[in-house]
Formats: structure tokens, sequence, C-alpha cells
């Protein structure tokens, strides 16, 4: 797989949602320009500390064309830090594996992504 994009995103809100929390997060992102994304977590324990989610991305690239994707993967915290994997179709055809190292005190998270 090749990295074709890092970078920090703001986390914009946090919102309580059954059985998890969504995560709201917009940033720059590499030729994807600016991205808007919803990360629904889902715990899978009675701790509460993993599971698996489901998000949806919008894309606003620099030439004005914009991008949808569907987020699906698992994550993991640690303290105040969350570790989520994903994997994302995007409706230009791309599709790509994510790690997003998610710091909840900081609200930013640090986005790799690599093309499948």
């Amino acid at each position: 797989m090749e990295l074709i994009a890092e970078s920090e995103m703001k986390v914009t809100s946090v919102i309580p949602i059954p059985g998890g929390s969504t995560l709201v997060s917009e940033g720059n992102v590499g030729k994807y320009g600016k991205v808007f994304a919803s990360h629904n977590l889902h715990s899978n324990s009675a701790t509460r500390n993993a599971g698996n989610f489901d998000g949806e991305a919008r894309a606003l690239m620099e030439d004005g064309t914009a991008i949808g994707a569907s987020l699906q993967g698992i994550w993991k915290r640690d303290g105040n830090k969350i570790t989520i994997h994903s994997l994302d179709d995007a409706s230009n055809g791309d599709q790509n594996y994510v790690v997003i190292e998610v710091d909840m005190k900081a609200m930013k998270s640090l986005v790799k992504v690599h093309s499948v």
C-alpha cells in the first residue's frame, strides 16, 4: 500500500449515540482537499474501549469537484487516545486504508491515507 496523504484534522464535535459516540472532524487531506467526516463508534465491550464503526466523508477538492465516501472498520481506545482503522470506498473509485490517531484531549487527529 502506498501512503498518499498524511494530515492533521480537527475534531469539531463528539455526539453521544446509543452504544457509543459519533466523532465529527474536518481538515485538509492531501489530494482530497477539504474533508468533512463522521465516525459512528459502536462499542462491543462492557468497558467501551473497542468496537466497530461506520461513517461518511465528503471532500471538496481544489478544482471544485466533490467526492463522497462510505467508511467502515474497527477502533480501540487507550486512555484519551483512539485509534481507528478504516476502509474507505469513495465515489470517484478510490479505495483507501486509513489509520486515524485521535487525541481526545487536544480534539485533533493524525490521519494517514494509504491507497489500496
